[in-house]
């Protein structure tokens, strides 16, 4: 099968190593597609250039690496979308999962009207702090995903520090959610289509003075960094097995109504000490490099990391297949 691979190109702003961190995983997943014996080629997305498009067509599916273009986010809902139109199978979330998944606001809200447990939020209207959330808060940027704007002074335990950090974020971002802070343990669970994967846990072992034990950017991202050393990935993670169903349900529950169980993704999820799972996000087309959470969660499931891609790959390919014989049939009633 001829598959492309399509990546955010990035921009000269960016940082030598994240441009090649991003290339390295598109190699990875094409070095994987190859050993499958799949033709494949990459194909780089960048901000003004839609040429990439003609390329997507010429294809007889797509690996979807693109987590926005030139960086930027939101960007990637139109790359997904834009992907949706062309018809042509890709991996991963359509574009209506990745356009609500970066809009944390509005996805809690879909949770909360469907019973899935959120912890309680609003959103910060042009900076305004939320009179009617209890303390400490965590303040995030309702449009971003990988933990972007998540640092040390993210938590919140004062209107005081709120409000400064309401104002700095106000010059960052359109949109900020603000949320009840969860005590807990944290949890993620992996999701490949309806196939759940093993839960995997973050502990939080000796963290930096003044830090609270949450994922920030540099846990995720900064290699070797304080808050990177005192985020430890166990996975299978060590619950209970009435904890671990519950998780499981609430998990399934999330992904259904975010995710569909289409594509790929992961729930996000804090235990609270009485032991209540609570929904953080879902985070539709994580980090598929093979050394991510997903990863490892699939490695606990028995699949290594070929066997990932190519169980990602089968799955769109199948999901197309399947849409395609459903409009057949749609239209074959419509013209009886």
């Amino acid at each position: 099968m001829k598959v492309g691979i399509v990546f955010d190109a990035g921009s000269g702003e960016w940082d030598p190593k994240d441009v090649k961190a991003v290339l390295e995983n598109a190699k990875s997943v094409q070095q994987a597609l190859n050993r499958g014996g799949h033709e494949t080629g990459l194909i780089p997305v960048r901000l003004g250039d839609v040429r990439w498009l003609g390329k997507v067509q010429r294809c007889e599916a797509i690996f979807n690496l693109c987590e926005g273009v030139n960086g930027i986010s939101r960007y990637e809902d139109y790359a997904v979308a834009a992907l949706d139109l062309t018809r042509v199978p890709f991996t991963g979330c359509g574009s209506w999962t990745v356009t609500i998944a970066h809009r944390k606001h509005v996805a809690n809200t879909l949770f909360a009207a469907h019973g899935v447990p959120v912890p309680p939020f609003a959103l910060a209207n042009r900076g305004s702090a939320p009179t009617n959330l209890k303390f400490p808060v965590i303040v995030k940027p309702s449009g971003e995903d990988a933990s972007v704007g998540i640092d040390a002074g993210a938590v919140c335990t004062t209107k005081k520090a709120l409000k400064e950090r309401l104002a700095k974020a106000a010059g960052m971002w359109e949109d900020t959610l603000v949320q009840e802070y969860v005590p807990g343990r944290e949890v993620n669970v992996g999701f490949v289509g309806a196939e759940m994967l093993p839960i995997s846990e973050i502990e939080f072992r000796d963290m930096p003075d003044g830090s609270w034990p949450i994922v920030t950017y540099a846990a995720k991202w900064d290699v070797g960094s304080p808050e990177d050393v005192a985020t430890v990935p166990v996975c299978p993670a060590k619950l209970a097995p009435e904890l671990a169903k519950r998780v499981g349900v609430v998990a399934r529950t999330a992904w259904r109504l975010i995710g569909q169980e289409k594509g790929y993704g992961r729930v996000d999820i804090r235990i609270a000490p009485d032991g209540n799972p609570y929904v953080l996000e879902v985070n539709p087309n994580p980090d598929i490099s093979d050394d991510a959470g997903l990863s490892r969660m699939a490695a606990a499931r028995g699949w290594d990391y070929d066997t990932l891609i190519f169980k990602v790959l089968e799955e769109a390919v199948t999901r197309a297949e399947r849409r395609r014989e459903a409009e057949a049939h749609y239209l074959k009633i419509s013209a009886s």
